[in-house]
C-alpha cells in the first residue's frame, strides 16, 4: 500500500467516480446520461455546481452493446460449448451507442466541471454466461486491440482521457493487465469493497481485485501500475466515511449512472435521492474538515503515487 500519496497539510482524499456513462436515453432501453441537464448527468452536474472542490471521474464506454446484464436466451444457455459462443441476451449492433454517433452528448462530457474521462470497455457485453462481463478470457493480443480500438474512439470524438481503466463487472484478467502495462497504463480501480471494516490494514475482499488495500493505493503488476480501491456508496452509514479519512485513505465513493436496467435495479444508480445523500455527506465532511480534505480525480491520485 502507499501511505504518503497525499498533498502537504491534507488530512485524506476524495474521489467520486461514475460506472456505464453511455450515451443512451430514456427513449432507449435506458438512460445511460444521454438526456444530458434533463437526465442522470444533469444531477451530477448539479452535485459539481453545489460543491466546488468535488471532482467526478468518468467510466466510459465507447461503443456500448449491452441490454441485459444476465442471460435472458434460457434455452440456448443450457447447451454446453455453443453458448460460450453466443450472446446469450440481446445486444446492439454496433455503433448504435458509438461515440463518435452522438456529439450532443460527446459535447456535454467535454464541459462537465473539474471531470476526467478513463476506460470502461469497449462494448460492455461478452458472449456465454455472463453477458455484462466484457474482459475474460481474450487473449493479451485482443485485450490489446480493445484498448487501442477504445482510445482511437475516444481521439475521434476529440476527447481527452486518463490512462485508467475499471473493467466492466469489475473483472481485470492477468492478459488484460499486461496490455495495459504494455500500453502505459497509469492505474486499475478493480477492486470495490463496501463491507470489510476500516482499519489501516484492511484488504479488499467483495467485487474485483481481492487482497489490495481497502482504502489507501497501491501498487500492482510488480510496481508498474496503481490500484485505486472503491470503498463507499449510497448504501454506507456517513461513519464509514469518517473513519477512511480518519486513517488517512481515499474515500472512494462509487455511482452507476443507470439506476433502473430492464429489470435490474442499482442500489448505487444516480437519481435524486443518491444525489441528496453525497450531498449531505459532502456538507458534513466540509464542516467537519473544511480544507483538510483533497478531492482528486483517480488520475491525479496516480499522478502523485508515481512521482512521489
Amino acid at each position: 500500500m502507499i501511505r504518503d500519496f497525499l498533498p502537504l497539510n491534507k488530512k485524506a482524499a476524495v474521489c467520486f467516480s461514475i460506472d456505464d456513462i453511455h450515451p443512451g436515453k430514456s427513449t432507449d432501453y435506458c438512460e445511460a446520461g444521454g438526456d444530458l441537464e434533463k437526465g442522470s448527468l444533469g444531477l451530477v452536474e448539479k452535485l459539481l455546481q453545489r460543491h466546488g472542490k468535488l471532482k467526478l471521474t468518468v467510466f466510459l464506454t465507447a461503443d456500448w452493446r449491452m441490454t441485459h446484464p444476465f442471460p435472458t436466451r434460457n434455452i440456448l444457455a443450457k447447451i454446453p460449448i455453443m453458448r460460450n459462443y453466443l450472446h446469450l441476451a440481446k445486444v446492439l449492433k454496433k455503433g448504435t451507442m458509438r461515440l463518435r454517433n452522438h456529439p450532443e452528448f460527446v459535447s456535454y462530457l467535454k464541459n462537465l466541471p473539474r471531470t476526467e474521462v478513463a476506460f470502461h470497455g469497449l462494448h460492455h457485453c461478452h458472449k456465454g454466461l455472463i453477458p455484462d462481463l466484457e474482459f475474460q478470457e481474450q487473449s493479451k493480443v485482443q485485450f490489446s486491440n480493445i484498448i487501442d480500438e477504445i482510445a482511437e474512439e475516444f481521439l475521434t470524438c476529440g476527447l481527452e482521457f486518463e490512462k485508467g481503466l475499471c473493467p466492466p463487472n469489475w473483472l481485470a484478467p492477468k492478459n488484460l493487465l499486461e496490455s495495459m502495462i504494455d500500453k502505459d497504463f497509469r492505474y486499475l480501480a478493480s477492486a470495490r469493497d463496501l463491507f470489510t471494516p476500516v482499519a489501516p490494514d484492511a484488504k479488499t475482499n467483495m467485487s474485483g481485485l481481492k487482497g489490495v488495500s481497502l482504502i489507501y493505493p497501491e501498487w500492482i503488476v510488480k510496481g508498474r501500475m496503481v490500484h485505486i480501491p472503491a470503498n463507499f456508496n449510497a448504501t454506507r452509514r456517513i461513519e464509514r466515511a469518517i473513519d477512511i479519512i480518519e486513517n488517512g485513505g481515499i474515500l472512494s465513493i462509487k455511482a452507476h449512472i443507470v439506476k433502473s436496467f430492464n429489470g435490474y435495479l442499482l442500489y448505487d444508480g444516480v437519481d435524486e435521492v443518491y444525489m441528496n445523500y453525497l450531498d449531505t455527506l459532502l456538507t458534513v465532511l466540509k464542516t467537519k474538515y473544511g480544507d483538510q480534505l483533497w478531492f482528486a480525480t483517480m488520475g491525479e491520485i496516480a499522478e502523485r503515487c508515481l512521482h512521489e
